[in-house]
């Protein structure tokens, strides 16, 4: 059996990286996305998988999933008989991931999944959950500002420290893996499996990666939206201060938030 950092050994799959792909049509991308991601995995002797999430997509993604997962065990498809948005199909995915390191990354084309290979390096280290800051980006004017605002109201309400709130590519380990859940549906993800991190006392790093420009599909966000958009940012974040203040193990809680501050002041990936 394949031994993980530490001496622990995985669990009995015998796996060790996962790839945990969302998506919702992308029939136009994600057969290429697939080769991609089984190329990157072919990077490393290590035994790995790639799990599509395809959540109720109206296309033909999860047909051409389907048809590569017939030829190649490697890859496997799990399907939302309706669309549970972005941050239920990061569990789906987490919850069917086998590997003792599990990378949820857009399946959009937008990072490279050769990419994890820094947020391997950080979890090889230590760190329990990586979180991408992309320092270059190849988007709308108008979705960068949200981002920020996103990110100035995560950081307004729970203290988040790092650089990029909604970046699309994130790591972390079996022992985050298996005590994560994930409360609030939303077509955002990041700042739950922050607060999900900080009370259960995990280390908290993060990765600058370079966002390339959307291969297909569409974005999630509706911007025409944007007041019901911020009304139930708002409502979540708020949400997530109340969990952050009633933590279940405040002595992890402060381990956590001092690791956090830690992984966020040091540059990306060194270690």
């Amino acid at each position: 059996m394949v031994a993980r950092r530490g001496g622990r050994p995985l669990r009995w799959h015998g796996i060790l990286r996962s790839f945990v792909l969302p998506a919702y049509n992308e029939s136009g991308y994600i057969a290429e996305m697939l080769a991609r991601t089984l190329a990157a995995g072919e990077m490393r002797p290590d035994p790995f998988e790639v799990i599509v999430v395809d959540n109720a997509s109206t296309d033909d993604t999860a047909a051409i999933v389907a048809e590569i997962a017939a030829t190649d065990p490697r890859v496997r498809l799990h399907r939302h008989p309706v669309n549970r948005l972005y941050a239920a199909s990061c569990l789906t995915g987490t919850r069917a991931a086998r590997g003792d390191r599990i990378f949820i990354l857009d399946s959009d084309g937008q990072h490279s999944p050769s990419d994890i290979w820094p947020f391997d390096a950080k979890l090889e280290a230590g760190y329990d959950v990586v979180f991408g800051w992309r320092q270059k980006r190849h988007e709308t004017l108008q979705r960068i500002l949200l981002s920020k605002v996103l990110l100035g109201l995560t950081r307004a309400y729970i203290g988040f420290p790092l650089h990029d709130i909604n970046c699309g590519i994130r790591g972390f380990d079996r022992a985050y893996a298996e005590q994560l859940d994930i409360h609030h549906w939303l077509n955002l993800v990041n700042p739950e499996l922050y607060v999900r991190a900080r009370t259960g006392g995990f280390r908290i790093g993060e990765v600058a990666v370079i966002q390339e420009k959307r291969k297909a599909g569409s974005s999630s966000q509706e911007f025409s939206r944007a007041w019901t958009v911020f009304r139930a940012v708002n409502a979540y974040l708020i949400a997530l201060r109340r969990e952050l203040r009633n933590p279940p193990n405040s002595t992890a809680l402060a381990a956590s938030e001092n690791d956090a501050a830690v992984g966020a002041s040091r540059s990306p990936g060194r270690e």
